[in-house]
């Protein structure tokens, strides 16, 4: 699955906490595909994802994963900034009183952690989850994703094995092994990522 599932109890709580700036995925990715020339048929085969998924994305009925944008960016030949508006270029310090945050379409709020830096080789992410949300299931060619649970309570799929995590649980993962994570309570829950080869582009690649 490549997109956020919100159960009805979740969807009450995202509605209250999601602010009106996100910025919207589906007439991004709609008037991008269309400058490309693409049908959803082209662009689904390039992404590696359904053409009926790119075409609920593209009406706001879905919302995809950071890891499912970057696939679809790098269909249509450009990158997950054109999506997301990235925070400022951030020092080697990420202080507690000035959070940098994604500013993206999703009930999931991600706090950057990783500092712009040369050679980078590592992204790192504080999550909130809210509760009834669903990470979708993701695949990745090669990486490492580490989970640190920080509060709350997560069911996460590794493959055909299911685990029960709570604050304190850390799940270390091979991204060749299909895998997502679930808050079925009715509690928010953190998570502290930390994964690779990196997946948001930095102010070092720019100045490359």
């Amino acid at each position: 699955m490549d997109y956020y599932h919100l159960s009805r109890e979740g969807e009450n709580v995202i509605k209250a906490k999601t602010p009106a700036m996100k910025r919207s995925v589906g007439a991004l990715l709609r008037a991008k595909r269309r400058e490309c020339k693409m049908t959803l048929q082209e662009l689904a085969a390039k992404a590696e994802l359904s053409a009926s998924f790119i075409s609920q994305a593209e009406r706001g009925l879905a919302t995809p994963s950071v890891v499912s944008l970057i696939n679809i960016a790098r269909a249509l030949d450009t990158d997950i900034n054109y999506f997301v508006s990235p925070p400022a270029p951030a020092s080697l310090v990420s202080r507690a009183d000035d959070p940098q945050y994604l500013n993206i379409d999703s009930p999931i709020s991600y706090r950057v952690l990783n500092a712009s830096i040369p050679n980078q080789r590592l992204s790192a992410l504080l999550m909130e989850i809210p509760p009834g949300v669903e990470l979708p299931s993701v695949h990745r060619e090669e990486g490492e994703d580490i989970f640190y649970i920080l509060k709350g309570r997560l069911e996460q799929h590794v493959g055909d094995k299911t685990f029960k995590l709570k604050a304190g649980d850390c799940v270390h993962i091979n991204t060749q092994v299909d895998h997502d994570i679930i808050n079925p309570g009715k509690s928010s829950a953190a998570i502290l990522w930390v994964g690779t080869p990196k997946l948001l582009p930095t102010a070092a690649d720019d100045a490359a």
